[in-house]
């Protein structure tokens, strides 16, 4: 720990598990938009747990995008 140098490498013991960080960062993007700008709290949950479930399904579809892109488009194109 003591040779880990913040923002260049990753960081020990969470570098694994990575992905999971996705849920509450998502989670706590859409709470605080939400509370900048909802007029009332009334729908508050419900408005976060939506725009958390966009977030994380947004981030899903993208991973599967880029993966085809990379795992089965990038090998059939010729190289010259």
């Amino acid at each position: 720990m003591l040779a880990w140098i913040p923002f260049l490498q990753p960081a020990p013991g969470v570098s694994a598990y990575w992905w999971a960080l996705v849920f509450p960062l998502s989670v706590f993007v859409s709470m605080a938009w939400r509370t900048v700008r909802q007029k009332d709290l009334n729908g508050y949950w419900p408005s976060v747990a939506r725009m958390s479930a966009q977030i994380v399904v947004g981030m899903l579809s993208l991973f599967v995008g880029l993966a085809i892109i990379i795992r089965v488009i990038m090998p059939l194109m010729p190289v010259d």
